[in-house]
């Protein structure tokens, strides 16, 4: 699949993982995005139904709302991403999240990452790899009115430190006939 330039436009979100909520392992968030400005799923006469292409997803953690790297005294570790699964709950602490929503093995996982930020950590050196993603040859084609924020820590934070994790998604909106449409339907239900 190609697209030119003027096709591709970028949505962006950031949330504010608050260091007091988050200060243990096993804390988990789902913070939803509304994209049904840019999914229509239901096809009405001759008019197809209509898709949110993920093609890229770009991802931070950082110390603040301004991107700036983290506080030296911050550790923690989490795994991160988004995901179209229709949770019921949403928010901070939600324990909303099951199964292997944060696994590349989730057909729901649009994008995952893991961050780790160390104890023995002078300088706030921060690690940060990327366990899934949509690509420009085979991007994630959206068909859920919300996307949500996925996080759970494995080692929890610094009560005093807050982290925001933020994304970028290059994005076209896609037509998408009956059959693609049905089966995408299908696929996003959980």
């Amino acid at each position: 699949m190609s697209y030119t330039l003027k096709d591709v436009f970028y949505l962006g979100a950031t949330h504010e993982y608050l260091g007091a909520t988050y200060a243990s392992a096993g804390i988990e968030g789902n913070i939803p995005i509304d994209v049904s400005a840019y999914v229509d799923p239901i096809a009405k006469g001759r008019q197809r139904g209509q898709g949110l292409a993920i093609y890229k997803v770009h991802s931070q953690v950082s110390g603040n709302e301004m991107g700036v790297g983290p506080i030296a005294s911050d550790v923690g570790a989490a795994t991160f991403g988004l995901s179209v699964k229709p949770y019921t709950t949403s928010g901070d602490n939600s324990s909303a999240l099951t199964g292997d929503d944060l696994s590349p093995s989730s057909d729901l996982a649009i994008y995952l990452g893991n961050f780790v930020q160390p104890a023995s950590n002078a300088m706030g050196v921060q690690f940060k790899n990327t366990t899934l993603e949509p690509s420009e040859e085979v991007p994630y084609v959206c068909v859920r009115d919300t996307i949500f924020q996925i996080f759970s820590t494995s080692i929890g934070a610094n009560s005093g430190d807050n982290m925001h994790v933020s994304y970028r998604m290059e994005c076209a909106m896609i037509t998408l006939d009956t059959a693609t449409l049905n089966q995408l339907l299908r696929t996003q239900t959980a």
